[in-house]
């Protein structure tokens, strides 16, 4: 059952338990009512309280004054006194002396004539009523005899008569009024909750068909699009929660995407860089074999030439295994405190024989001063600079190649630069050149050393380092690297 229905099934139970409530309070006011007005209860329709009341009114002056006075009931002017005090309750009074009426009300004398003609029927007979009880003459006459003695010890009864015609006509209007007030409030009720129930439908039932539709467009992989909070209560806390989890899915879809572009973009440049080395090998491998290099100097050289493509392989899988770990996430680095003037140092000395072999001038500047050390990682800061060197010797210039490297105190910083005097690098491939297997020769021929991962790794384990790394060049003007590595005091751990 949809929650729309269950809205409007209980706006239903509410406005039948409201309609049972009102009946019932409309019953008890009904009654009430009869009663305070003095009109008989529905199961006691011979004991009218009209004149019950009354009598208990003059109950005291009436038995009285028979017991002593009774030839007062034989005066006009008192009987006119006690009759106007009865009329205003719709009692009339009758005396009868003997068989003969002495007196007769006035009202009494007004009522319907079918009513007059049954009440003269009941004087006729003279029937006397128990103490304290009334009997019914028809069903708006109600009478109650009250015996007497008069002084000439004659016998007479006194007869007080209620009309409840007028009293009827009042409890007729009213229940009317009451019945008009129950259906005018019953409508009110039942609108108003309609409404509600309405509004109430609109304002949650629209926003979970919003979200049904949008989980259904998730679930169709669309997720371009955009969920507006439509109220700021915790429908609109749900709406703001499922926009963050949309975005958080668009990201990740992004991501998936992203890694699956570069997963395939990894397998053709692994591809490629490992063939080259292969073939090498194996045409060097089968020349061999075939006796082609028939002077030890030329096997020598062929020899040689299968080593440096092994190197080369082999530096290639290790930057695919820390490629690798970047990529898990894997904390592999062990920090220590380093004094960077003596270290750098160190690496130009071990750096100086193989660049010589190569035909490269490499010179160290310090301008730092050497108590201020950093915090790094000495073989991956290591792994950097050979990196970088690694980059400029395979873009150097065919004489003359020089590598400086330079060390500068910044305020918090160390910042180390690599220059060297190589071809360069265009202003265009120069934002690229961090970038994974990037090579500014797109065909990625032999003619493009490398394998396109050196500077991405620098750029990962500086970053890693909490320093900065960026380049300058232009293009056959050589090309510097920049790197800063922070500052740590020698009691910091």
């Amino acid at each position: 059952m949809t929650i729309q229905k269950r809205l409007w099934i209980s706006n239903l139970i509410l406005i039948l338990i409201t309609v049972i409530l009102l009946i019932g309070v409309s019953l008890a006011i009904t009654e009430n009512f009869r009663k305070f007005i003095g009109f008989p209860p529905y199961d006691e329709q011979r004991q009218p309280p009209v004149l019950n009341r009354t009598l208990l009114r003059l109950d005291r002056s009436i038995m009285k004054t028979a017991e002593a006075e009774p030839d007062q009931f034989l005066n006009n002017d008192y009987l006119k006194q006690i009759d106007d005090f009865l009329i205003s309750s719709h009692t009339g009074l009758i005396v009868k002396k003997g068989d003969k009426i002495f007196y007769f009300s006035p009202f009494l004398a007004e009522i319907d004539t079918n009513n007059k003609h049954i009440l003269q029927q009941q004087i006729t007979k003279t029937i006397q009523t128990p103490d304290d009880d009334t009997i019914g003459i028809t069903e708006t006459l109600y009478m109650k005899t009250i015996p007497l003695t008069f002084s000439d010890d004659s016998e007479g009864i006194l007869f007080l008569v209620n009309d409840t015609t007028a009293i009827s006509q009042e409890l007729k209007a009213f229940k009317n009024s009451v019945i008009y007030i129950l259906i005018l409030f019953l409508i009110i009720v039942i609108s108003i909750n309609t409404l509600i129930t309405y509004f109430l439908s609109k304002q949650i039932v629209n926003p979970i068909i919003r979200l049904k539709n949008a989980a259904q467009q998730i679930q169709r992989g669309d997720y371009n699009f955009q969920l507006k909070a439509p109220t700021r209560d915790e429908i609109g806390a749900l709406f703001q929660s499922f926009e963050e989890a949309r975005k958080q899915l668009k990201k990740s879809e992004e991501t998936q995407k992203k890694y699956e572009q570069n997963r395939n973009e990894l397998i053709t440049n692994i591809s490629h860089d490992l063939k080259t080395p292969i073939t090498t090998i194996k045409g060097y491998m089968e020349g061999i074999m075939d006796g082609v290099p028939q002077s030890k100097e030329k096997q020598d050289k062929y020899l040689q030439t299968i080593y440096q493509n092994v190197i080369n392989m082999e530096s290639l899988i290790e930057d695919l295994f820390l490629l690798s770990k970047f990529d898990l996430n894997q904390s592999f680095y062990q920090f220590e405190k380093v004094n960077i003037k003596d270290y750098l140092a160190d690496c130009s000395e071990e750096l100086q024989f193989d660049l010589q072999e190569k035909g490269i001038k490499l010179k160290y500047k310090a301008n730092y001063d050497k108590q201020k050390l950093i915090r790094a990682d000495r073989q991956q800061l290591k792994r950097v600079i050979l990196n970088i060197i690694n980059n400029a010797i395979n873009y150097r210039k065919e004489r003359d190649s020089q590598i400086e490297i330079i060390l500068t105190e910044l305020e918090q910083e160390a910042l180390i630069e690599i220059r060297d005097n190589g071809r360069g690098i265009s202003q265009n491939a120069l934002e690229n050149i961090f970038g994974r297997f990037y090579k500014e020769d797109k065909a990625r021929s032999n003619h493009s050393p490398g394998s396109g991962l050196g500077l991405y790794i620098a750029r990962k384990i500086i970053l890693d380092h909490s320093g900065l790394i960026w380049a300058r060049s232009e293009a056959g003007s050589g090309t510097s690297i920049f790197f800063t590595l922070k500052q740590v005091q020698a009691k910091d751990s």
